[in-house]
């Protein structure tokens, strides 16, 4: 694998796994619907994850300095800030809560296969799922103390969960990038 790579790259496990690394998680099946495939482990740690989202979103009391990455100021200004907040802040805690809510429900539908667990998402499901991906980076990076471009070549080694839940979400996110992206036109 190229050392170029973006620090959102799953790096593949050796073929002695299960294979499980290797596998798409997210595929086109229609131009309105995109099949979210997951291992059951895998479905139950997003499952427990995904609520603890939800709580740096509404603005517990632990997590403020990991609410704020989730809603960095808009303005320098005190002022201008407290207005800004005042007319957006709602609508943007809103909107990720209801993307949260969104990529929950989606958990608890969908059918299993095998040792596989399967569901369709259409457009807007779709949407939630990338802004939870998103935000779960984010706040992810936080914890581990990435604030940096640079911080992700010096910070992450792999050693703890915290840095290896990071890179999979971030997988996960760059994976249903490229899904999306897949019928753009290279004009």
């Amino acid at each position: 694998m190229s050392t170029a790579c973006t620090p959102t790259a799953f790096r593949p496990r050796c073929s002695a796994t299960d294979g499980t690394a290797l596998m798409r998680r997210f595929r086109r099946v229609s131009n309105d619907c995109v099949r979210l495939r997951l291992p059951h482990a895998e479905r139950a740690l997003l499952a427990a994850v995904i609520p603890q989202l939800r709580m740096v979103v509404e603005g517990d009391a632990d997590t403020e300095h990991l609410r704020a990455r989730l809603f960095p100021p808009a303005y320098d200004d005190p002022e201008l800030e407290r207005e800004f907040r005042q007319l957006v802040g709602d609508d943007m805690v809103d909107e990720r809560l209801a993307a949260v809510d969104t990529a929950l429900a989606t958990l608890e539908d969908g059918h299993s296969r095998a040792r596989q667990w399967f569901v369709d998402l259409d457009e807007h499901q779709v949407q939630s799922w990338l802004s939870v991906l998103h935000d779960l980076r984010l706040v992810l990076a936080q914890l581990v103390g990435i604030t940096t471009e640079a911080d992700w070549e010096h910070k992450l080694d792999g050693a703890e969960p915290a840095d290896l839940l990071l890179w999979h979400i971030g997988a996960l996110q760059e994976e249903l990038l490229g899904v999306l992206m897949g019928g753009l036109s290279e004009t």
